[in-house]
């Protein structure tokens, strides 16, 4: 089950999916889903029976317990933070009626992190606690692709799954030498990701040009038109195919992700697992995974002049280059999905 349309989701979906045999496959969404570009992206081509989920969360939840158990199928849902509340009151309306389930949680962040608190950051942990404790329900968090944090807290007893990250074959041959240095972002790009901070890092760090590549939030957009850096700016904004997506990565020198929302960033695991060094905040999960692995460098966003710590950073990264491109090489062997598929599809227990 997948009740949102973002391209990660659905490649995690897919994922999960090209582990079971056709004639099993069934896939629960709501026309959001089904009539999205990611759907055309990521699952459009799969072989399997797609069942329209009512809109609505707690409805489409309550229709996908029902579906997976008048079919006897296990319910995975690679998605389930949302879902946590819902779930619990369908599975328990539901008897002895209810289907095995995986949940993922992909977000375990608490009050007193980086983002504003919620209602949800206070309300996940002690409903989690009570689902995971039904019958037949498997809970995992999702954790970083090189397995650095292995515990959250708060989710005491909730084993981790490694985010899902492949090294492609031709690793080695990704980036050609020579021309000015290319430091990218990628991805959904808001202002969560510091662009205006980049650009005016880059104003005082002649000879680095800056990708970026993804669709822009309309802010982003703006203050990339409006940047005096014009001429070292290569702007794709639009959402990228697996392909492009790929290629765009691999053809930098470093991945920015000068932000940290207290979660596994997949973008710091795929421009490893490409041989492309990060960087990265000094604070946060982010940073654990940068200074973890040795794959990067990484600023002090807190610091009063956070301008100058991205360009010293940067600056170091450049010096260092060649040191943590053999770091990702390193860090790319401890990257697969085998730990992720077999966390969500082993047997209920």
């Amino acid at each position: 089950m997948e009740l949102d349309p973002l391209g990660h989701r659905l490649r995690y979906v897919r994922l999960l999916m090209a582990a079971v045999e056709p004639s099993d496959r069934l896939l629960l969404v709501p026309n959001a889903v089904r009539d999205s570009p990611e759907f055309a992206e990521h699952l459009a081509d799969l072989d399997a029976r797609v069942v329209i989920l009512p809109d609505g969360r707690r409805d489409a939840v309550a229709a996908a317990v029902d579906v997976a158990g008048e079919a006897g199928a296990h319910l995975v849902i690679p998605d389930g933070d949302k879902n946590v509340a819902p779930l619990l009151v369908a599975l328990v309306r539901a008897g002895r009626r209810r289907p095995p389930v995986s949940l993922l949680l992909m977000r375990t962040t608490l009050p007193g992190g980086p983002e504003r608190a919620t209602a949800g950051m206070v309300l996940k942990p002690p409903l989690a606690w009570l689902l995971a404790r039904l019958p037949g329900v498997r809970m995992r968090f999702l954790t970083d692709a090189f397995g650095v944090v292995v515990r959250r807290r708060g989710f005491p007893g909730v084993r981790p799954v490694r985010d899902p990250v492949t090294v492609p074959d031709d690793v080695a041959a990704s980036r050609a030498p020579g021309g000015p240095f290319r430091l990218g972002v990628f991805g959904v790009i808001t202002a969560r990701k510091n662009v205006p901070l980049l650009l005016a890092a880059l104003e005082g760090t002649p000879g680095v040009h800056l990708v970026v590549a993804g669709r822009c939030d309309p802010g982003v957009a703006a203050t990339l038109a409006d940047s005096p850096l014009a001429d070292r700016l290569e702007v794709e904004d639009r959402l990228l195919t697996e392909e492009e997506f790929d290629a765009a990565v691999a053809g930098v020198d470093a991945v920015a992700v000068l932000h940290d929302n207290d979660a596994p960033s997949g973008i710091v695991a795929e421009a490893a697992a490409r041989g492309v060094p990060v960087l990265g905040p000094a604070r946060g999960w982010a940073s654990s995974m940068v200074t973890g692995t040795g794959i990067g460098e990484v600023a002090d966003l807190e610091a009063p002049d956070p301008v100058a710590e991205v360009r010293t950073a940067l600056t170091r990264l450049i010096a260092t280059r060649e040191r943590r491109v053999a770091a990702t090489r390193r860090a790319a062997t401890r990257l697969g999905v085998t730990d992720f598929v077999s966390g969500l599809l082993g047997d209920v227990t």
